[in-house]
């Protein structure tokens, strides 16, 4: 914020620190109406600050806006909108001393604080579904001894109808019904989120799409966690399946909070997944953070893993090449999505076949992103090895630095996997009658002349189809080539895809 001083301006932030935010807002609005310089954005920035005048009018007689962690949110806003109102009142000036003082700074500095405005417009439509949320409750409490079941049932549709179009994600419709308390459980403060974790998980920004579901929806939709619905476990914790009550299959995946990694993995899940818009990526659709809990609520896939199916033969069977064509395709269009995505590079970091889950029509989508870094497109950065052994590029695990071909490299192990219908350690050499295990990737390095060698018994692949299967080898010992430069690019691993039709669908 330093560079925020300089040339001409008209008031300082010292001057402005007795204004507040409405008074902020209007000479905002009434600045913007006469820049001279980046008159779009600016006019853009205004629209968006009179939106959080509106927000705010709304929120006035709330009682929440009286806690701490809600006041921290308003002062950070306050600071936002002088900082705003000063650089809009730079764009007024046409000097040619101040062009040349500012520069490219200026549009920089109009994109950064059009970011904080977003984020606003984002927390506050949230604190109003707080407020309502726990006015309900007060409400619900003290005519728990009259008011019946159905009552309160009713009292709960119409409080949510009204709150819904500010919460429901574009193509999902979800009640949102906060059940009445029952004698012995949770405290009714923990029905809903806390503002200070709320504003911390989607700070920046980040993670607005999500809806944001109470614990007893999440035990309402899995019958109470029920091992019957247990899906899958790892070190992270547990997921399961569960319904909405609008009939939506979902899965639900609950860290296990005493886990080094844990907490850590949530959060870049929470940051990274739901601004990743891609049919091959899973959708994240909310979470839940209510009592100390970390859980993610995802699309549910019927056909579970990639690795559930290779490592099942009877599955294995049925799954003829042209369809692994198309999961392999699919794999790489969402990889090269990540690594292109924006303006920056998302590197996944545990791409393998146990990440790979499948809808109810086979179709592939990468799922896991509590490992997930951003990057500069073209860059590395040195970072603390995680992953999964065999998977991980052996470049990245011997020094630690880490750039999008690690990804690469994983996808070519998973390629293998589907072609060869073995997990990484499945292979068996006998080497002079002694046993010896190899990973997959070396094991098809050894026999990458004999290609039939490779190639799944079960897949039975006919005519143009064998093909098929030995340029998608070659393009899998690209992939896993010992030296990470002279992998290609997801992108240019797309491209040969594309060239290799999918026949039989």
């Amino acid at each position: 914020m330093a560079l925020w001083g300089g040339v001409g301006q008209v008031a300082s932030i010292a001057q402005l620190a007795g204004v507040d935010a409405f008074g902020l807002i209007s000479m905002i609005v009434e600045a913007a109406r006469t820049v001279k310089r980046n008159r779009e954005t600016c006019q853009l920035l205004a629209r968006r600050v009179r939106m959080i005048g509106d927000l705010l009018q709304q929120l006035q007689s709330s009682q929440l806006m009286q806690h701490m962690a809600t006041r921290n949110p308003m002062e950070q806003l306050e600071e936002t909108l002088r900082h705003a109102y000063i650089l809009i009142m730079s764009c007024r000036e046409s000097s040619y001393l101040h062009s040349c003082f500012t520069g490219g700074k200026q549009a920089e500095r109009l994109r950064e604080v059009q970011n904080e405005i977003t984020f606003y417009l984002q927390l506050f439509p949230l604190v109003s579904f707080v407020d309502n949320t726990r006015t309900l409750e007060r409400l619900m409490n003290r005519d728990r001894t009259t008011c019946s079941e159905a009552t309160a049932g009713g009292l709960h549709e119409a409080h949510h109808s009204e709150c819904d179009d500010r919460l429901r994600k574009k193509d999902l419709e979800v009640t949102k019904s906060i059940h009445a308390q029952k004698p012995g459980e949770e405290q009714t403060e923990g029905q809903v989120m806390d503002m200070g974790e709320l504003a911390n998980l989607i700070g920046g920004g980040k993670g607005a799409q999500l809806l944001y579901f109470s614990f007893s929806q999440i035990l309402a939709a899995t019958d109470n966690l029920s091992e019957r619905n247990l899906v899958g476990n790892g070190g992270f914790g547990y997921v399961y399946k569960g319904k909405l009550s609008n009939g939506l299959d979902i899965a639900v995946k609950r860290y296990n909070t005493s886990s080094f990694q844990g907490p850590e993995e949530f959060r870049t899940e929470i940051e990274a997944t739901p601004n990743l818009l891609h049919k091959n990526i899973i959708s994240l659709l909310g979470c839940c953070t209510q009592g100390g809990e970390k859980i993610l609520v995802y699309e549910y896939m019927p056909n579970k893993s990639l690795a559930s199916i290779i490592s099942d033969e009877t599955k294995r069977e049925l799954l003829k090449w042209c369809k692994r064509l198309q999961i392999i395709k699919a794999v790489a269009s969402g990889l090269a999505y990540l690594h292109g995505h924006s303006h920056m590079c998302i590197v996944h970091r545990d791409i393998k076949s146990s990440n790979i889950l499948l809808d109810h029509e086979m179709n592939a989508k990468i799922s896991d992103f509590g490992l997930a870094i951003m990057l500069a497109p073209n860059t590395t950065a040195e970072v603390t090895v995680l992953g999964t052994y065999g998977y991980a590029a052996p470049d990245y695990v011997a020094t630690g630095k880490i750039s999008e071909n690690a990804d690469v490299y994983s996808f070519g192990v998973v390629l293998l996997e589907v072609i060869s219908g073995k997990m990484l350690f499945y292979t068996k050499v006998y080497d002079d009658s002694l046993y010896r295990g190899l990973l997959l990737q070396d094991y098809a390095r050894m026999y990458r002349e004999k290609a039939q060698e490779l190639v799944d018994p079960l897949l039975d692949a006919k005519g143009n189809e064998k093909a098929q299967v030995v340029e998608c080898i070659k393009v899998a010992l690209l992939c896993t080539h010992c030296l990470p430069e002279h992998r290609p690019a997801m992108s240019e691993v797309v491209a040969m895809l594309h060239g290799i039709q999918i026949i039989g669908l």
